[in-house]
């Protein structure tokens, strides 16, 4: 099985991927997961610009996205509860959108902080123009109208204004920014590291988040550590809606041998989201509520190891990728080494040890085994135990074959086998 991606940097998140960009000429190889713990690895040739960690939006053209094409005009989406705010208003929020408020940038957009006439603090988010704008727009203005949880991030409004150019979304400040920025390695050590019991909030708030949009027959498609933002009192909010998929508009794509109002009805769309965060039936544009509950699982090794998803470990002299090795470290009982050495000492080792476990039940391969949210929040609740799960897990499931974790690409050497998890 072979699937074409591109050239890899690992020393940054770059910016999405841009599907009008010109092809690389180079190529290399990256790793996906391919076996029933969701941990071994196969090589995939890569050919595009798609790089690890960069949102992943494949699409032959425009007309197949059924986006807006540059003849076209874009149409105001409805606005519901939702205010329209003028060009003017914004930019006298940011100050004419100047470089000193800006505090985040994607492939997609540029985000600035702002303050608006009444003294709200928000974040502004400033859209290019490109050919998903549209479905961007509509997914984000949607389900702002639709929603309104203390787990979802607050979009207060909009702006387009084809005259100025100008596609803006507006939403509720966060001033912990998002996830990945304080547990990236490298970062700004202004804030202290992240201890037990604020990582356990935050996993919670997080899969509150993503149960409630499944509740409303809602899949994220995107679900990362950048898409987590925190408020002052470190309460996850899921953001960034663009990529969502509303189930009961894709009854007709539903390919499911029960009725697509089911829980676990997939459906057909085009590839999007984010590599290390989809599981296999995502790269072949096939989608379901398991595919939020994998990022989850994957979000949750990220949360208690303090490293990214591709990063690699050595183990026995072997290189394993996040995954595997807590795999690996679960089945020798040592997931006490999957700890981030930055988090401060007193964690509780038991809810640790748990989490662990029920990250890897998330990223199964197969999306059956894998549970709900729902499930997964009372799971970390501690409502309910998954100790029936877990032994089928460990009846089922063995440690992959070395054989099959050649990431050579990842990493050209392999330190000391008593090494153990550093900081981001």
């Amino acid at each position: 099985m072979t699937f074409k991606f591109s050239t890899i940097d690992l020393t940054k998140d770059p910016p999405d991927f841009d599907p009008q960009s010109t092809p690389a000429s180079r190529s290399s190889t990256i790793c996906l997961p391919l076996n029933p713990a969701g941990c071994s690895f196969i090589k995939a040739t890569t050919s595009c610009q798609v790089a690890a960690g960069a949102s992943l939006r494949l699409a032959n053209s425009a007309s197949k996205f059924g986006c807006w094409r540059p003849s076209e005009p874009i149409q105001c989406p409805e606005e519901g509860r939702l205010k329209r705010f003028t060009v003017r208003e914004l930019k006298g929020a940011t100050n004419n959108f100047s470089e000193t408020k800006k505090v985040g940038k994607g492939g997609f957009s540029c985000v600035y902080e702002g303050l608006l006439g009444d003294g709200s603090r928000v974040a502004i988010k400033r859209l290019t123009r490109h050919p998903a704008l549209v479905l961007i727009l509509r997914a984000e203005v949607k389900l702002g109208n639709m929603i309104w949880h203390r787990n979802l991030l607050p979009v207060h409004g909009f702006c387009l204004s084809s005259k100025h150019g100008e596609y803006t979304l507006v939403y509720t400040f966060m001033v912990n920014g998002s996830l990945d920025s304080l547990l990236l390695r490298g970062q700004s050590t202004e804030k202290p590291p992240l201890d037990w019991p604020t990582r356990k909030k935050i996993a919670i708030g997080a899969a509150r988040g993503i149960s409630h949009l499944h509740d409303l027959r809602i899949i994220h498609r995107d679900i990362k550590p950048a898409n987590i933002l925190l408020n002052e009192d470190f309460e996850a909010h899921i953001g960034d809606f663009g990529l969502a998929l509303f189930m009961d508009e894709y009854k007709e794509k539903a390919v499911c041998e029960g009725e697509p109002n089911g829980e676990d009805a997939y459906f057909r769309s085009s590839t999007m989201g984010t590599i290390g965060y989809m599981d296999l039936a995502s790269f072949t544009g096939t989608y379901s509520v398991k595919s939020d509950v994998y990022g989850f699982g994957m979000t949750l090794l990220e949360l208690i190891s303090g490293r990214r998803v591709w990063e690699t470990t050595c183990l026995d002299g072997n290189e394993l990728g996040l995954c595997a090795w807590a795999h690996a470290l679960s089945e020798n009982e040592q997931w006490e080494r999957l700890v981030d050495t930055n988090m401060p000492s007193g964690y509780n080792e038991s809810e640790v040890e748990k989490t662990v476990r029920l990250a890897l039940l998330c990223t199964q391969l197969d999306p059956k085994k894998r549970p709900y949210m729902a499930e997964a929040v009372l799971f970390l609740e501690g409502i309910i135990g998954l100790e029936k799960r877990w032994e089928e897990y460990q009846l089922e499931d063995e440690l992959p074959g070395l054989d099959n974790l050649s990431i050579s690409s990842y990493s050209s050497s392999c330190p000391s086998k008593d090494e153990s998890s550093g900081p981001r």
